[in-house]
């Protein structure tokens, strides 16, 4: 069937489909909006439920929790960003703990590839489902937060909003955004094959978020 054809005929049976909920009242509850008290307390306990680890550091401090994930690490390769909300001194931290690392943007594509961990920021993480927001701006990109392993977001404090609702808002007033926008919950889950969860398929199977304050 010709394209043309084809999607004529998706229209009329549009046409002639009537409108889920039509004319029907819609009763919206009173307690349907999230609140949220404590940002922090909440946002780790998603995480957690979803399969991430949790950490909080301050910024002096940052360094030696890197060290603390890389443990046990020795030899595996990190890839370390420099966008905006990564602490300094962790480069020291990776060496400390006996990896290599790899300078994000300068190792390209193929050093990404080739990392176990991948050390970023994140534009927003979200307390209500435990969400970071993680974006392709430079000098970050799409391939350090997807191709590693594991990944290690460091995000501040300040960052931290209570809702999606709250998240979409704000995305809606930063003006000109970035090509692309990935809110990432846990590790990279499916079960499309046997109903069988596997961990790692479409991205890293390991999640770590530092929460600087």
């Amino acid at each position: 069937m010709e394209r043309s054809a084809f999607l004529e005929r998706i229209r009329g049976r549009l046409g002639e489909a009537p409108l889920a909920g039509a004319g029907a009242d819609v009763a919206i509850p009173d307690d349907w909006a999230v609140e949220v008290d404590d940002l922090i307390a909440r946002f780790e306990g998603e995480l957690i439920a979803v399969g991430g680890e949790f950490h909080r550091a301050t910024p002096e401090g940052a360094g030696a929790v890197l060290a603390e994930i890389l443990d046990g690490r020795a030899g595996s390769k990190v890839l370390l960003t420099v966008e905006d909300g990564v602490p300094t001194g962790l480069s020291e931290a990776i060496a400390s703990a006996g990896c290599d690392h790899l300078a994000w943007p300068q190792c390209g594509r193929a050093g990404a590839a080739s990392a176990d961990v991948g050390v970023t920021s994140a534009r927003w993480a979200v307390a209500e489902t435990g969400t970071v927001v993680v974006t392709a701006e430079p000098p970050g990109g799409r391939a350090p937060s997807l191709l590693p392993g594991a990944h290690v977001a460091f995000v501040p404090a300040a960052r931290l909003v209570a809702t999606v609702a709250e998240l979409f808002r704000d995305i809606g007033a930063a003006g000109e955004l970035p090509s692309n926008l990935v809110l990432v919950t846990g590790p990279s889950k499916s079960a499309d094959i046997g109903m069988e969860l596997a961990l790692g398929v479409h991205g890293p199977g390991e999640t770590h978020v530092v929460i600087v304050e």
